[in-house]
């Protein structure tokens, strides 16, 4: 007669084997390092609000869409961060090496009473369907000495090289760079 506890290692080991086996990939994009900065050096104190993104993009799969009325969530691809914090700070650290000014920051900040500038950004969508990466937002930016706002809508679509989770992220990395460059021009 067998012991219940082997006959329940016997159960168990393939689970954990197979268990294992489908281990998840974590992802991100937004490399900064290799921004460089514009020669001359900028003292504006700009906020950057937190970034708004999709709903899709607050869970920690990946997806892509398979349709234009339906998202898949692809298998075994995770976000590494919190992507609305994590494309605030790309945001905020392009600016800040691109713009040669250290006086770009998160806002709310608690302990800096001057704002020449405030940024506002909320991202549609950012997504793969058929092999493009579409973006679509619109931003804000507040010039407080003048108190004038301005509003502008972005579009972009941006092929990738094939259907590999590296080659979407790729895209959506140039594409939100492409994003970040229009509203360093605004500014």
């Amino acid at each position: 007669m067998k012991h219940p506890i082997h006959t329940l290692l016997i159960a168990l080991i393939p689970l954990l084997l197979l268990g294992g086996c489908s281990s998840k990939q974590l992802y991100t994009f937004g490399d900064t390092a290799n921004i460089t900065p514009n020669g001359r050096e900028n003292h504006l104190f700009i906020a950057v609000e937190k970034v708004e993104l999709p709903i899709y993009f607050m869970d920690s799969p990946i997806y892509r869409k398979s349709t234009p009325y339906h998202l898949e969530k692809m298998d075994n691809a995770n976000w590494i961060h919190s992507m609305d914090e994590h494309l605030t700070n790309v945001l905020i650290t392009y600016l800040q090496k691109s713009l040669n000014n250290p006086n770009i920051y998160a806002y709310p900040w608690s302990d800096i009473n001057k704002m020449d500038k405030k940024i506002s950004l909320h991202i549609t969508q950012l997504i793969a369907y058929q092999q493009i990466v579409h973006l679509e937002a619109n931003y804000q930016i507040l010039d407080k000495q003048t108190r004038k706002l301005s509003n502008h809508l972005f579009s972009t679509h941006t092929p990738m090289q094939d259907a590999s989770i590296e080659s979407m992220l790729h895209a959506m990395e140039k594409s939100y760079f492409t994003l970040v460059e229009e509203i360093k021009s605004k500014l």
